[in-house]
Formats: structure tokens, sequence, C-alpha cells
């Protein structure tokens, strides 16, 4: 109870400041597909790597617009508590030249620690993954240092003898890290993005994963005011930047030592 009491005021904390953001965009939906490898050590801890493509539907959307790849680790101090690094090679392609003078492919870089909590909460499995990262931005731009928090419930269900179905619901908050906002953006807004995800993972063997899944991504931006004739703002400002996502993960799991042994399995949204 006492988790679940923390839980709520967190989000709770995080709740106001969505709240004071005046206006919506809605992007077109996204689909997103990620290939996953896993090798499980006997002590229970695991390597692991991916590769993910996102997609625009909308008009002007392209194939494969933003990518990643992905490695990491983590390690088991018990069934309940763990804690890892990983690091992200984003890599996308802009086919014009933006704001700051950036232009074609264009490579980020973001390394990332992390601690993970999972226990039970009547009958489920409550996680809560409290992690920091830095992204590093080709100049002019400034580096990003975020802290996210996610929050997820699930539950296994076996169907017949081999496969199992794992419901799962999600929500993770990401928040700029800085003592004061900077010079040239005073108005930077402290959270940077949160993310609901609904889930339903297929085990299909020991090896095979498959999770398909929606989910709603809100970016917390602040753009450019504009007015109208008589001075009254009509757009830009604080803005709330809605992206409805499907996507599909696609995990395989290596064993050290070839036989499948029992151990802790994590979503594949690591």
């Amino acid at each position: 109870m006492i988790r679940v009491a923390l839980a709520g005021s967190l989000l709770g904390l995080l709740a106001p400041l969505t709240a004071a953001a005046q206006r919506q965009l809605r992007n077109p939906l996204n689909g997103r597909t990620e290939l996953q490898l896993e090798l499980a050590r006997q002590n229970g801890d695991l390597w692991w790597g991916s590769l993910r493509g996102q997609h625009s539907f909308g008009r002007y959307g392209e194939l494969f617009e933003y990518n990643w790849a992905q490695a990491g680790y983590e390690h088991f101090w018990s069934e309940h508590w763990s804690g890892g690094a990983n690091a992200r090679l984003a890599f996308y392609n802009r086919n014009y030249t933006d704001a700051n003078g950036n232009s074609g492919l264009q490579f980020l870089l973001r390394p990332e620690l992390l601690l993970r909590h999972r226990g039970d909460v009547f009958g489920f499995t409550f996680g809560q993954r409290l992690s920091l990262d830095y992204e590093l931005r080709p100049e002019p731009q400034r580096n990003l240092g975020q802290a996210r928090l996610r929050l997820d419930l699930e539950r296994f269900y076996n169907v017949g003898e081999r496969v199992k179905l794992r419901p799962r619901l999600a929500y993770e908050a990401a928040a700029n890290i800085r003592l004061q906002p900077p010079d040239d953006t005073p108005e930077e807004r402290t959270l940077e993005q949160g993310i609901w995800r609904a889930e339903v993972g297929i085990r299909l063997s020991d090896h095979l994963d498959l999770t398909p899944y929606v989910a709603r991504q809100t970016d917390f931006a602040v753009f450019l005011p504009q007015f109208d004739s008589d001075g009254n703002p009509v757009a830009g400002g604080r803005t709330n930047v809605r992206t409805p996502v499907v996507g599909i993960d696609l995990r395989y799991t290596l064993f050290q030592g070839k036989a499948p042994f029992e151990r802790v399995q994590l979503p594949t949204q690591h």
C-alpha cells in the first residue's frame, strides 16, 4: 500500500504541470517496430540490444523517419531490485535545413542509468523504473539531461501449455534536469514528455516474445507566440503535442549454456 500511495503522490505532482498548457496539437498516427535480442545469464543478469524504426502515417510522413539502435546490461540484486545502464544511438534524415542549420543525416547519442523495482500488489506485478539520461546534440543545440519515472502494472495468464499472455499498462514521465531555465528560452517547461502505453505481451516460447501495443505520447513544448492584428495570441506559446502510436516489439532470447532456465523476465519496453 505504501508503494501505491507513493506512486499516486508522484503522479499527483506531475498533473499540475501538464494542466498548465494552453494549447493542444495532434500529430498523425505513428507506427513503431522494434526487434530485440536478449542474452540471459545464469546469475539472473541480462545483456540486450534492439533496433527500432518509426513511421508517420501523415501526409508528409517518411518510412522509418526516426530510428535508433540500443544496447544495455541489467544486473539483478534480487527478484525485486535491479539496476543497469544502456546507450541509444538515434539517427534520422532531414531533407531540409532547420532553424539551427542542421540538415541531412543526424545522430543523437543518449546514455542512461536506471534503477528498477518490481513487487506484488493485489496479485499484479507493480513496477517502478527511475532513470537518468543525457542526450548529446549537435551544435548549436544544448545537450539535454532528463530524469524519467515509469510506473507499470501487469499480470501473466497461461493459455494452453506453452503460450502466456502478459497484459500491461504503463505511464512514463520525463523531466528536464536544469537548475534554472536557459537565458535564450526562459519559458522552457520542466516536464518534457509523458507516454501512456497499453500492451498485450504474447510469450510464444521460452525464446520468443511478441508484444503489440498502443500508446499516446505527449510532448510538452513552448513555441514562438503568434498574434493577430489586435495583439491577441492565436498560436504558439505553451503547447501539448499529442501523438497516437501503434507498435509491435519482437524479442528473441538466448540463454547462457543454451538450455532455458527460470529467471525474472522484463517487459519488452526495457
